[in-house]
């Protein structure tokens, strides 16, 4: 995980813009274009500077090319806790890398945020995001309803959480 920047832009864009990987995401719109990449990482800079988002991108490590993104955002340091949202290119799925990227990203919301609590809303059909985040010790702590529309039609999100008493218990 590092920081993104401007250079990523083309490997960013080439990573996120495939249906499959955005159909679960909220905020990205499909198709993603360079110049959306190139906005995408200047916000990610002002949040950073704010400290109201901390966000990295997921990059190989034999070439250091981005091919996904985690971030800890809502950053609410009076409560202590965040809310974690992550995607990774399509051809990267099934290699424990979204695994091994969310500790990183909740290790750091606990040991340098101070966080007391790290959360996650997903859509109720992304199975795969919610079998890493109970692999790490998430808890499924409540279903909202036909909470978002997307793709013409309503889901449900599920609310999961970890304290950092239990992350520490599983590490």
């Amino acid at each position: 995980m590092r920081e993104l920047r401007k250079s990523d832009a083309e490997d960013l864009r080439k990573n996120i813009n495939d249906r499959k990987v955005i159909r679960f995401m909220t905020h990205v719109k499909y198709p993603f274009s360079k110049k959306d990449a190139l906005k995408l990482i200047e916000g990610k800079k002002l949040t950073r500077a704010a400290k109201t988002e901390f966000a990295f991108g997921i990059a190989l490590k034999s070439t250091n090319k981005i091919i996904g993104g985690i971030d800890l955002h809502h950053i609410d340091l009076k409560n202590k806790n965040s809310e974690l949202g992550y995607w990774l290119g399509k051809k990267y799925w099934n290699k424990g890398i979204m695994t091994e990227a969310v500790k990183l990203a909740v290790d750091f919301g606990f040991r340098k945020l101070k966080l007391h609590r790290v959360y996650a809303n997903l859509f109720h059909k992304n199975i795969a995001s919610k079998k890493i985040l109970e692999k790490i010790g998430f808890t499924l702590e409540g279903n909202m309803r036909e909470k978002r529309w997307r793709e013409n039609q309503w889901h449900n999100v599920l609310n999961f959480g970890i304290l950092g008493k239990e992350y520490k218990k599983r590490k």
